[in-house]
């Protein structure tokens, strides 16, 4: 089995809340050729209020992405007649899927588990990742992986983490990314700094945790180089 990630683009003339119907109502199709464990995430009105949140330096930012697991990559094809008619642009990655951490994640996301295909509490920050010029990719990937990794629960309300290795662009033009970092978040950290940083009603608290993580997350991004989009998520199937 191979993970797929896809930036996805929605056609001007839909609404968030249309394109968002649409991308679920794929469910079916995406099954009938392969597809499984498929997740969708959609900027939409229910994270309006992360707006300030996000930071964005592509001239255009995502407007969703498409997860999902085939037998093969070489299905690709089958996924992209889907999406075309519902998408004015779509970059393609293969990625190496790793959930660090399973007592922690297990212990906070109980509270949070919905049905398949009802929205995930929350929200779900995507953050497309390339590596700074001034390291290696075996130094940015031991400060990513081994030294910044074991504080995103500490410091952050985050109830799932997976960390997306890129292991090639699989459409052409698609810009050159290092990984993909998916990062629940419950319902008071849409918005809100404290509830962010685990730390409501204690913004001391917060302000110490979010010099923490500037400090630890500086030592792999280049802030100018990342995207950080904050979406709903579906989970469709598993």
């Amino acid at each position: 089995m191979e993970k797929l990630m896809l930036s996805l683009w929605k056609q001007p003339q839909h609404s968030a809340e249309q394109w968002r119907q649409a991308l679920l109502g794929l469910h079916d199709e995406l099954t009938a050729v392969g597809a499984q464990n498929i997740r969708v995430m959609v900027v939409d009105e229910a994270v309006a209020a992360a707006a300030e949140q996000r930071i964005t330096n592509s001239a255009v930012p995502l407007d969703g992405m498409l997860s999902l697991w085939l037998d093969s990559a070489l299905q690709l094809p089958s996924i992209q007649k889907l999406l075309t008619p519902l998408t004015s642009r779509l970059d393609a990655y293969l990625v190496s899927e790793s959930e660090p951490y399973p007592e922690e994640r297990e212990a906070r996301a109980a509270k949070y588990r919905v049905p398949l295909g009802q929205r995930t509490p929350g929200m779900n920050q995507v953050v497309l990742l390339r590596k700074p010029d001034r390291m290696s990719y075996e130094q940015w990937y031991d400060a990513w992986r081994n030294e910044h990794g074991p504080q995103a629960y500490p410091l952050q309300s985050i109830f799932g983490y997976r960390q997306n290795t890129v292991v090639r662009a699989l459409t052409s033009g698609a810009p050159e990314l290092h990984a993909i970092v998916e990062e629940l978040f419950p319902p008071e950290a849409i918005g809100n700094q404290q509830g962010f940083f685990d730390a409501l009603g204690d913004p001391d608290k917060c302000a110490q945790r979010r010099q923490a993580m500037y400090e630890s997350t500086s030592h792999f991004i280049d802030f100018k180089q990342i995207d950080c989009i904050l979406t709903s998520e579906y989970q469709l199937s598993v």
